[in-house]
């Protein structure tokens, strides 16, 4: 795949598109093209993941060198706000990775805001990623108060929901239940920027479908309704773990409306791990 039609300019962005389970990204390689940080602007990095005047994403993903691991991600949500990592990212900055011709490990590391992960590339276009353990300390989301956030109740206007608050490296909350579209909508941005999460949260609303299967639903801090979220994945079965709903070390598979991938988490939540399939769907030249 060659990105490179001509020389690059400060006034060019060439990028290309990926998805993992619906979850869909401009990835940028920063490595090739330097230049990138002129247009690393929150209205542009909007503008570009706009779906009616832009390219339309969930988020964009830049590849940069790291001096700790193989190679840096910078990713930043659809509102143009750099974000501490994304998991369905993760999968997709692998392939294209490869894709852009550049060197390849089994596993790669990737230096990300929340830290160092790792990433390999399976057999069928699948990918997984080595996520950072799971916290349900309140300091590490960050969310107000003291403690764990375990099944406790949270007023929104005059109805009482229990949630799970959670860090895999960036903010989660988890709500079980079977909750509709329309409360999804509704409840998603409520509890988002409620106040106290200072820098957001995102929101899922899980559903136990099987002794080793859930399915979920997403808002994503700073995107919305999404198709899928795959840190959101491992909150997910972290939440369940931890509320005695799911067995702990074993393979549990999340569907997400985009797809299903599958997550394993370790005793005492000390790390993580997300699989599923990431997809090249096309490439393009933005000219500003």
């Amino acid at each position: 795949m060659n990105l490179t039609p001509r020389q690059p300019s400060k006034n060019v962005l060439y990028f290309a598109k990926y998805h993992g389970a619906g979850n869909d990204f401009i990835m940028v390689d920063g490595i090739k093209y330097p230049d990138t940080p002129s247009w690393w602007h929150r209205e542009t990095i909007y503008k570009l993941c706009s779906r009616r005047f832009g390219v339309g994403a969930d988020g964009l993903i830049v590849l940069l060198p790291s001096e700790e691991c193989d190679y840096r991600m910078k990713y930043f949500n659809s509102d143009g706000v750099e974000a501490q990592m994304c998991g369905n990212g993760l999968r997709c900055l692998a392939l294209f990775i490869r894709d852009q011709g550049h060197r390849v490990s089994s596993p790669m590391s990737i230096q990300t805001l929340a830290g160092g992960v790792t990433v390999d590339i399976l057999a069928g276009e699948r990918v997984r990623v080595g996520m950072p353990g799971v916290s349900f300390e309140r300091k590490d989301l960050p969310m107000r108060g003291k403690g764990e956030c375990i099944n406790e109740e949270l007023k929104i206007d005059t109805q009482a929901y229990r949630i799970t608050a959670l860090s895999v490296g960036n903010p989660h909350v988890v709500l079980f239940g079977d909750y509709t579209d329309e409360q999804v909508s509704d409840l998603g941005p409520k509890i988002e920027t409620h106040e106290l999460f200072p820098q957001r949260t995102n929101v899922h609303f899980v559903k136990i479908a099987g002794i080793d299967r859930l399915e979920q639903k997403i808002w994503e801090r700073g995107c919305g309704r999404t198709l899928a979220c795959g840190s959101g994945a491992v909150a997910a079965a972290a939440a369940a773990i931890v509320r005695g709903l799911m067995p702990a070390g074993v393979p549990l598979r999340v569907q997400q409306p985009g797809g299903e991938l599958t997550v394993a988490v370790a005793d005492q939540f000390r790390e993580s791990s997300l699989e599923g399939e990431a997809v090249y769907v096309y490439h393009g030249v933005v000219e500003f």
